[in-house]
């Protein structure tokens, strides 16, 4: 029993889902009182997206043990990634009514609120603070200029509302998206890339309009515009601050197009909306994918001639990666991100204002806000 406890959990170590379920399946049968068993097979089921057999083997494992948090955990997982964020709300916040500090069950929370609306009031701190912030209203027209008095109430509101309660959470996100689809498959094309130095189809069509604000006043300014502004094909639009080491620049925000046609007319429409909200020019420029994929192979990076073409052979590597990990492929059943600050906004904005001190922008000096500890961010920027 013992050679092949060890043989799953070398499988499971090196990804080998399939292999771990058949191992487990034949342990079960020799063991059906150990619900451990059934917990690991559960998270191999859940790796390999099959949500219906994982949350089976969750639910046996619940029937025994009902106050297991990293189950309820699990299953927070499960119903955000099959789009029923309700269910997936429900089992992180049980997940955290057992264990107040479990970490992976608050930043699922914080993720699927951010998928959320009218999310009904319970006694949970998260739920509270989140519609505390979604209840902010910040008036909006593409024609005016965006005052920095607004950002400055904005992030002065957003700290009183967060005040200290979550001044030891080691949030470190920092990007924050605007989506009514999920199609972009990133994680699962980085996965590619890291992998095997392979640059998956996918993203020789993946092209972005890419803003590039002078100061952190101006990228939350930008934010506004992306919680209001509609395009055509609800193109995915985020803001972020760099942190890639080898990557130039510090504010960014980027908006998604499936061509480089369309890439250009968005680029067209969002200067003028740049000059009407922000009354300034700002950089911007079209590009292909991910930064990442032209350090390795330049030639990507090129738009018009000598363009860098897709590599057959690399459809080998992207099956295998797909077939290991079919998580890593979302499955459009996402309901669209949350208009409005939510409470996953507002923590990741907390980290910008943190990046911008480390980085010495001059623009939050006279900002009050609470500014949380995140040697995340430290660390990062040291590699910069």
């Amino acid at each position: 029993m013992e050679d092949n406890i060890h043989k799953v959990l070398n499988f499971l170590k090196n990804d080998r889902f399939d292999d771990a379920i058949k191992s487990l399946n034949n342990i079960i049968l020799n063991d059906q009182q150990n619900i451990e068993f059934y917990n690991l097979r559960a998270i191999c089921y859940l790796q390999l997206s099959k949500y219906e057999k994982a949350r089976i083997d969750f639910d046996k494992v619940l029937s025994s043990k009902p106050n297991w948090p990293e189950i309820y955990n699990n299953l927070g997982i499960l119903y955000f990634r099959s789009g029923k964020n309700n269910l997936a709300i429900t089992n992180f916040l049980k997940s955290i009514e057992i264990k107040n500090d479990y970490e992976a069950a608050i930043f699922g929370l914080i993720k699927s609120l951010a998928y959320s609306e009218d999310v009904p009031e319970n006694n949970s701190i998260f739920i509270t603070k989140h519609n505390e912030l979604n209840n902010i209203k910040i008036g909006y027209s593409e024609d005016q200029y965006i005052e920095n008095i607004t950002v400055e109430n904005l992030l002065n509101t957003i700290s009183r509302i967060i005040s200290d309660n979550f001044i030891n959470l080691r949030f470190n996100y920092t990007q924050i998206y605007r989506k009514t689809k999920s199609d972009l498959n990133c994680n699962r094309h980085m996965k590619v890339f890291n992998t095997y130095q392979a640059i998956p189809q996918y993203c020789f069509g993946c092209y972005k309009v890419q803003i590039e604000p002078e100061n952190l006043i101006d990228l939350i300014k930008i934010y506004l515009v992306f919680d209001n502004i509609k395009f055509k094909n609800f193109n995915t639009q985020k803001c972020m601050v760099e942190t890639r080491p080898k990557i130039n620049g510090h504010y960014k925000s980027i908006i998604y197009c499936y061509s480089q046609e369309e890439a250009e007319i968005i680029k067209k429409r969002i200067s003028k909306v740049m000059k009407k909200n922000l009354d300034k020019d700002v950089k911007l420029k079209v590009k292909r994918g991910c930064s990442e994929y032209g350090i390795k192979y330049p030639e990507y990076n090129n738009l018009n001639e000598n363009i860098m073409k897709y590599k057959p052979e690399w459809k080998n590597y992207e099956n295998l990666i797909d077939n290991n990990f079919p998580h890593l492929i979302e499955d459009n059943k996402h309901p669209p991100t949350t208009k409005g600050v939510t409470l996953d906004d507002a923590l990741v904005i907390q980290n910008w204002l943190k990046y911008a001190i480390l980085i010495g922008d001059e623009t939050c000096k006279d900002i009050k806000c609470h500014f949380f500890k995140n040697e995340y961010l430290e660390k990062q920027l040291r590699l910069k």
